[in-house]
């Protein structure tokens, strides 16, 4: 049943709108609480170490059966030990500092491009006109996406509503979301399979030559040890992925931050004067709005955790969002410092830890701070106006409607 000494519900409209509180009240009085009025239950962790160690140790918590609320078949990056290494293996050099450099006059345009946007009028919302589209644009091009970024967007909307979301009773949403996003992979990658089709020894060589060098094209040459090609299934499951990861949690980790920057101008006005502070804005955004409020992992035998006993084969939510303002770890949780100590402030779970630890994080502060400075240098008067809205799903966190004037 649900603990009664504290009657959390990640569902609540309060909590939806401001799930901070409910999290200082469970790490005091429930630290690891049931939750039964949806099927499947599944439990919430609140504490950072209980957290910390959900997260760092999958031989007790595995991912092998999705990341959300809903069971789901473990596959890509959503499996443990040598499967999950060698779906890293396939993208993770995408990703690497080294390959960022390449990529980064292209971050600089694009964020050039949508600064002009902006500048031909007065206000709007930040996020349709800036925090949305930078990233989707900067994840097409490493993944090698042509055509209507427009479409991908939606596709991606589509699958945070309908696969990050709580379960719905017979996941009918997200089947459908799914079959729209495989016929889409598949009509982005049939180029590269023509190109591939008369090739003997397809292997990462061709990058550059025959095929472009981009995720797609990476996923498709790919050979594990024994010299297996990745199945389709598996190659859009990883596209799937790399989406969500590339692009939504970019989009609130930028809304989250310009929002509480000019929540309180004196903090924008100290990032503007003295651009050292960035590096930290980011770092305590991350902490204090983690984009992922938390992820899922499910027991593999039955446990105890925070005086709970957990059964075999069920759901646990590790929640970041609360991890990062467990007063045990941070001083001043409930507070956006600029000054907070980096050796603290890093100790962050934004990007969680352990094996599982996002790939992406280095092209996510990339980007942000590449943006940071160009809306510092642009729009040092930029102010709100007017009072923003969540996005939807209860396990992420940013703004969908950030209403700024310039």
């Amino acid at each position: 049943m649900t603990t009664t000494n504290c009657p959390y519900n990640p569902f609540d409209a309060e909590t939806l709108e401001d799930p901070f509180p409910a999290y200082r009240q469970a790490r005091g009085g429930c630290p690891v609480h049931h939750f039964t009025e949806q099927e499947p239950g599944f439990y919430t962790a609140f504490r950072y170490d209980d957290v910390a160690a959900i997260v760092s140790d999958p031989d007790e918590w595995t991912a092998k059966y999705g990341l959300s609320p809903r069971f789901q078949r473990g596959v890509g990056f959503n499996n443990d030990g040598p499967e999950h290494r060698k779906f890293r293996k396939a993208t993770v050099d995408s990703l690497a500092p080294r390959n960022l450099k390449i990529v980064e006059p292209e971050i600089h345009q694009l964020v050039d491009e949508l600064l002009d946007d902006m500048a031909g009028a007065t206000s709007g919302d930040f996020h349709e006109m800036f925090a949305a589209p930078l990233p989707i644009g900067v994840i097409a091009r490493l993944m090698g996406i042509t055509g209507d970024l427009g479409h991908f967007k939606k596709l991606s909307d589509a699958l945070m509503e309908e696969g990050m979301n709580n379960a719905d009773s017979d996941g009918a949403g997200f089947r459908r979301v799914l079959a729209e996003l495989n016929s889409y992979w598949a009509e982005q990658l049939a180029p590269r399979r023509a190109l591939l089709s008369g090739v003997d020894d397809p292997n990462t060589g061709h990058l550059g030559a025959e095929l472009p060098d981009d995720i797609m094209s990476r996923l498709l040459l790919f050979r594990n040890d024994d010299g297996e090609a990745l199945s389709e299934f598996e190659i859009n499951n990883t596209l799937m992925n790399m989406l969500l990861a590339g692009n939504e949690t970019t989009t609130s980790l930028l809304t989250n931050l310009v929002w509480r920057l000019l929540e309180d101008r004196s903090r924008w006005e100290a990032v503007r004067d003295d651009r050292s502070l960035l590096p930290s804005a980011i770092e305590e955004s991350l902490r204090f709005d983690a984009p992922v409020l938390g992820m899922f992992r499910t027991s593999v035998e039955e446990t105890e955790l925070g005086g709970m006993r957990i059964p075999a084969k069920t759901k646990i939510m590790a929640t970041y969002g609360s991890a990062n303002r467990d007063p045990e770890k941070f001083s001043d949780p409930d507070e956006f410092r600029l000054d907070r100590p980096r050796g603290e402030v890093l100790q962050h779970m934004a990007f969680g830890r352990g094996p599982h630890a996002c790939p992406g994080a280095p092209l996510t502060r990339l980007e942000v701070t590449i943006a940071m400075n160009g809306l510092l240098d642009r729009f040092p008067g930029l102010r709100l106006d007017g009072v923003s809205e969540r996005i939807t799903p209860f396990n992420f966190w940013g703004r969908r409607y950030l209403p700024l004037a310039w």
